[in-house]
């Protein structure tokens, strides 16, 4: 990644947002940061588009703006080098072919696929761009640094170790979730702007992570309860296919999960 290059940054407040600047601060790369109100017909430079809602159901019409309305509105009306859409592979949801050129399925009867549908559309929207340089990577569920006040699944249940003394687990605890170390994500996300040959690529750890081990290394070092209910229903994140980054970049997770997690509820109590 050259140092001369500049980095215009959306979804900047949120996780990944956060450990993105952080990683362009340690190289010293420069980067813009939008504020709320946004002004278009700009030269952005190399985008990433990382805006995401955390609950789709909701905060609907904040979900619409922020997957279709703002991300068209930047594409139509700037000049950019590059474009990147930070996707999730929530999208194999139900299915195991999970590989970028297969088919995705939505069931339009069912609330779970909102989130998918609104990714969808936005991914559909940037591929079907003729300006190669809009790219969309799908990244699984991540972990590291500036995790204390998010509010997705994994943080919200270490808060609530901490908080409430309790953790409620919903689903059957063997159920099981990828997890990925958001710095892999992030080195693996500037190659893929700069050197890509792909307009979509996955990004995720080749291990999954049960929900009894999560839960049950969380209660070991904040003494919480767990409460599990709903056990009949299990639910296994299907496992990513990644061969096209490791083949293309020599992708290799460091799956330090285990090891990290530990350090990461810690980090909460500090």
């Amino acid at each position: 990644m050259k140092r001369n290059e500049k980095y215009t940054i959306f979804g900047h407040n949120g996780f990944l947002g956060k450990n993105i600047v952080h990683y362009l601060k340690s190289k010293k790369i420069k980067y813009f940061l939008p504020g709320k109100k946004i002004k278009f017909s700009k030269n952005l430079n190399n985008v990433i588009y990382c805006i995401g809602v955390y609950d789709v159901l909701n905060n609907p019409s904040k979900a619409i703006d922020a997957s279709i309305k703002l991300l068209s509105q930047i594409i139509v009306n700037n000049k950019f080098k590059s474009f990147l859409l930070i996707s999730s592979t929530r999208l194999y949801l139900n299915t195991n072919k999970t590989r970028e050129i297969d088919n995705i399925l939505i069931n339009p009867h069912s609330k779970d696929y909102f989130f998918n549908s609104l990714r969808l559309i936005a991914e559909n929207f940037c591929l079907s761009q003729s300006n190669k340089k809009i790219k969309v990577v799908r990244i699984s569920n991540l972990y590291g640094g500036f995790f204390k006040n998010q509010k997705y699944f994994l943080p919200n249940l270490i808060r609530n170790s901490i908080k409430k003394k309790s953790i409620h687990i919903t689903i059957n605890k063997n159920s099981k979730k990828n997890y990925l170390n958001v710095n892999d994500a992030i080195q693996i996300i500037f190659k893929i702007i700069n050197k890509g040959k792909y307009r979509l690529y996955n990004v995720a750890s080749n291990q999954r992570y049960s929900l009894d081990f999560i839960s049950s290394t969380i209660q070991k070092i904040t003494k919480c309860k767990i409460k599990f209910s709903n056990q009949k229903y299990r639910y296994d994140e299907p496992i990513i296919n990644i061969k096209r980054v490791k083949k293309e970049f020599k992708f290799k997770p460091k799956n330090d999960f285990k090891e990290k997690l530990q350090y990461i509820i810690k980090e909460f109590n500090i």
